[in-house]
Formats: structure tokens, C-alpha cells, sequence
């Protein structure tokens, strides 16, 4: 009887678990769209010089910060892996369990911070390339235009074609 009774409740754990991963993670893309949204090009078009260089700043920054964290992880990575293969059997004494945690934490956590950062750094190069995009679209055009003016006297559109320069 206890042991029906143990596993009825080792299953409504097991799915509240469930669904308690499952909205996190719905929380995270709705999150993580509205995130989005602010450097959406319709978005960006709507804002002045100085709004739109505050966020090319800010993009540049998580950029930097994806650079850094991405190379400090694959350098905490990499000290992991060498001190576990210094270590390579020692692992099994008492005495050397501590360096043998750190090596491995240092390999999990450079990973960790190598996946990290670079997903930073790709979301800031693509931030940038959005503003830069909308910065320096509108900075020069030349077009080309059929005569669209009407003339009054002698009350028709003369024929012709019209060049329009604007910077």
C-alpha cells in the first residue's frame, strides 16, 4: 500500500516538474521576444540620433563583453582540460579530490561561459548590423522620376523626367 501510495505521488511530482520547466521556458521566449522587439528595423526607424547611438552603444558593448567572456571561457576550458590530464589518475586518492573538482568545473564552466559568450557576441553583431542598417540607409539617394508636376497655363503635365537627390 505505501508503495502505490509513493508512487502516486512520485508521478504528480514528476509532472509538476514537468509542467514547471515547461512555463519557464514559454516565459523565457516571451521574454526573450520582447528583448527583440526593441531592435526591430520598424522599430529602430521610429527612434531619433540619439535614442538609435545609445543603442548602437549598448550593442557594441554586449559584443565585447560576448568577445571576453567567450575567450575566458575557452581559456578556463582549457586550463580544465590540461590539470585533468596533469592529474589524469590521481583522481582516486583522497588528497587530490579538491584539484580534481576544480579541473572539472573549470572544464564545465568554460564550456558553459565559451556557449555563452558567443551567443552574446552573435546577438550583438546582429543588433549592430540592424542599427547600422537603419543609421545609413538614409544617407544618400539618387532617383530618377517621370515629371509629376502639373503646369497651370497651359493646363497639362509636361513630359520629362525629374532627378532627386537627398542626403
Amino acid at each position: 500500500m505505501c508503495y502505490f501510495v509513493t508512487c502516486l505521488v512520485n508521478q504528480k511530482l514528476t509532472a509538476i516538474k514537468k509542467f514547471f520547466v515547461t512555463g519557464l521556458f514559454f516565459l523565457l521566449l516571451v521574454v526573450a521576444g520582447n528583448a527583440q522587439r526593441t531592435y526591430s528595423v520598424k522599430n529602430l526607424r521610429q527612434l531619433s540620433n540619439e535614442e538609435l547611438n545609445l543603442y548602437y552603444h549598448k550593442a557594441m558593448n554586449l559584443e565585447r563583453m560576448g568577445e571576453t567572456l567567450s575567450l575566458a571561457g575557452a581559456a578556463a576550458g582549457l586550463v580544465g582540460v590540461l590539470g585533468g590530464a596533469v592529474l589524469n589518475d590521481d583522481c582516486s586518492s583522497a588528497g587530490s579530490s579538491v584539484l580534481c573538482a576544480t579541473a572539472a568545473t573549470l572544464m564545465a564552466g568554460g564550456v558553459a561561459a565559451t556557449i555563452i559568450g558567443f551567443t552574446m557576441y552573435m546577438t550583438g553583431i546582429s543588433r549592430l548590423d540592424r542599427i547600422r542598417s537603419v543609421q545609413f540607409s538614409d544617407s544618400f539617394q539618387l532617383e530618377l522620376i517621370p515629371g509629376g508636376f502639373y503646369c497651370s497655363h497651359p493646363q497639362n503635365y509636361p513630359s520629362g523626367i525629374t532627378l532627386r537627390i537627398t542626403f
